[in-house]
């Protein structure tokens, strides 16, 4: 450019860009998706990239290919991806989204651009109505990442939120930009400060791109955390993870002096179901006893794990012998009266129990070896049941053992 000559921003040089970053973007998240296949977020978000390219591709094309193609078909493909785009994010936070005023609004935007392009032609109105269909649902990807993020997800989440914020209100000031006034109802001669919304578009695509990777990145970041702390099948924590988050609630109630119980369980004759009815049957009933474990089991802080094979682990931090007790008991009952269901078969279910309780000084270790213990004592005594450590060592010392 010679010196002294003024910038002009070429809207079609624009849109060029615009299109190149799209389908860059589009190509990026789809190499994406063909290693981190199982997410379904990334296909719904790729589906909507390369939607909004095949729309700017058409927009792009105008005074090429009929005005229907390009005004009305081009700016609907852009809002179906916002829309898409939306569904994504109420996926990636587990929300159910009902995708019927998202396409409502889809259907009304479509319906005022083809008004406003053959009935009234009217460029402004068509620009205002993209800069509040935009801004619209930018604020709501705001809002959904805001008010539904979860604790693990946080950060992501609310740096996407401020990328969503900010495009929105871009959106929102651009519904005042002035049109050229030779622009007629040309797009691509709407003037330099329309153009330099294109600019400023441009950006705000890519930031919002980053965005979803960041969403995407710190959500694979939790689920393999997650993975290496949970058993596969039944989704408690695994033997490694209970040790560790076991011994750091065992410290802190030991600092504050407050109790500690600790329940082993064992479920009985767990060998001749996987021998009578196969190993699938014997997975079904872990994930039933799960269910029961969970559904029994209503302590703040507590901690459950399957600690190998057909063994589970229940941490109660602030529960006394007293309560440690009615939890196990409760637990027995519940397993005693309930049955797993294999196809037309119910399968009785019975588990022995072992109670321990910390004391000043003791390892998480240490205790998981009384609670065992004592839950061999069930087994001796004839299964079903519930004993406590604390009651073996005062049967011990009543008998004068050597070993108190």
């Amino acid at each position: 450019m010679a010196p002294g000559r003024p910038m002009h921003l070429d809207i079609p040089t624009l849109t060029l860009v615009s299109l190149l970053m799209g389908i860059g973007a589009s190509i990026g998240f789809t190499s994406l998706m063909t290693v981190l296949h199982t997410q379904v977020v990334l296909r719904i978000w790729v589906a909507g990239i390369w939607i909004s390219t095949l729309g700017v591709i058409l927009i792009g094309l105008r005074n090429h290919i009929p005005d229907l193609l390009s005004i009305v078909v081009g700016n609907g493909l852009l809002v179906s991806s916002n829309m898409l785009t939306l569904k994504g994010i109420s996926v990636h936070l587990g929300l159910p989204l009902r995708l019927r005023w998202p396409a409502a609004l889809v259907v009304a935007y479509c319906f005022c651009m083809a008004w406003f392009a053959y009935v009234t032609p009217n460029l402004g109105a068509r620009l205002l109505a993209g800069s509040l269909q935009a801004m619209a649902f930018n604020f709501a990807y705001a809002y959904l990442l805001l008010r539904f993020s979860e604790p693990a997800i946080r950060i992501s989440c609310r740096i996407a939120a401020a990328v969503m914020i900010c495009n929105g209100t871009f959106y929102m000031l651009r519904a005042f930009v002035p049109l050229d006034p030779n622009s007629s109802q040309d797009i691509m001669l709407a003037g330099t400060p329309v153009a330099a919304t294109y600019v400023i578009g441009i950006l705000t695509g890519l930031a919002s791109y980053f965005a979803l990777l960041q969403l995407i990145t710190e959500r694979l970041m939790v689920d393999l955390r997650q993975a290496a702390h949970t058993d596969g099948l039944t989704g408690l924590l695994n033997r490694s993870a209970i040790v560790a988050e076991g011994r750091a609630s065992l410290e802190r109630c030991l600092q504050r002096e407050q109790p500690f119980a600790l329940l082993i369980f064992d479920l009985d004759h767990f060998k001749q179901i996987n021998d009578r009815w196969g190993h699938d049957a014997g997975d079904a009933v872990l994930r039933h006893v799960t269910t029961i474990l969970r559904e029994v089991t209503d302590w703040p802080g507590s901690l459950a794990a399957r600690y190998g094979g057909e063994e589970f682990v229940l941490a109660l931090p602030g529960a006394d012998h007293g309560q440690g007790l009615a939890v196990a008991e409760r637990l027995r009952q519940a397993l005693a009266y309930s049955h797993a269901r294999i196809g037309s078969q119910d399968i009785p279910v019975t588990a022995s129990i072992g109670v321990a309780m910390a004391r000043p000084g003791v390892r998480f270790e240490q205790l998981v070896r009384q609670a065992d213990e004592a839950m061999y004592r069930t087994k001796f005594d004839g299964r079903n049941g519930v004993s406590s450590a604390e009651m073996d060592d005062l049967r011990l010392a009543e008998a004068g053992d050597s070993r108190c």
